[in-house]
């Protein structure tokens, strides 16, 4: 029984609750009690309250703490904090870095293949008719993050049994064109099966071939993103050069 059987069985859709100002304020004043400057990249404020409980906990903190919108989720999020990551090693101050960022996310690339549209139509952020027209039709949507302005993006539909291999050739020949091969992240949700997921990270591996940086991420996703695409998906981003 995959995840979205599972859930459905119960009867319900799992839903998530963003973490208080009061205990973003705690986290940040675990950091800068010890004399740390803290930037904190969140997702996307148009996806999740967190961005302005993290807002207000930063006010209301000790200690000097920058809050980055990431305009992103999952895979996408993450290559805005792994580019972080690097300016930070270069040397910049913390107010610099999240300049920096807050000017990279237009160039965050991402695309996410969805087996089904009923966990995101459940939480709002995808219209129901088109959850239910998706299901109809057997169609597995491609979905990207808008980097202007944070907000999902309903692309490309694919069908048949050789959709996710569709997607996966679709999206490595766009982020090859234009995307720094040095933050390349590719990852699916933990429960698809080997004989599933190990035929798409070879393919993967092969339309990246002589990238050594390539990130292939099978481990388990954390309950927020989960709870929103459900199972049976595929992700990758980039960073345009």
């Amino acid at each position: 029984m995959d995840i979205y059987e599972a859930f459905k069985a119960r009867g319900a859709i799992p839903k998530t609750a963003a973490p208080s100002p009061t205990e973003y304020k705690e986290y940040f004043e675990s950091f800068t009690s010890q004399g740390a400057v803290v930037v904190h990249i969140s997702i996307s404020s148009n996806l999740s309250s967190c961005h302005n409980f993290a807002c207000l906990g930063a006010e209301e903190a000790e200690g000097e703490v920058f809050v980055v919108d990431s305009y992103n989720f999952c895979v996408g999020h993450g290559i805005l904090c792994m580019q972080a990551a690097r300016l930070r090693d270069q040397g910049l101050a913390a107010a610099e870095l999240a300049a920096q960022l807050e000017a990279a996310r237009p160039k965050i690339k991402s695309s996410y293949y969805l087996d089904k549209l009923d966990f995101i139509s459940k939480s709002g952020r995808v219209p129901s008719v088109v959850a239910a027209a998706a299901g109809l039709l057997n169609l597995h949507p491609s979905m990207s993050v808008d980097g202007e302005k944070g907000e999902i993006v309903i692309g490309k539909k694919y069908r048949g049994k050789n959709a996710p291999e569709a997607w996966l050739r679709d999206n490595a020949a766009r982020l090859l064109e234009s995307c720094d091969p040095a933050l390349l992240i590719y990852g699916h949700t933990p429960e698809i099966p080997a004989e599933q997921a190990e035929p798409m990270d070879d393919l993967a591996r092969q339309l990246f071939a002589g990238i050594e940086q390539l990130h292939i991420i099978s481990d388990e996703l954390g309950c927020t993103v989960l709870s929103h695409v459900g199972g049976g998906c595929y992700g990758m981003a980039a960073i345009e050069k």
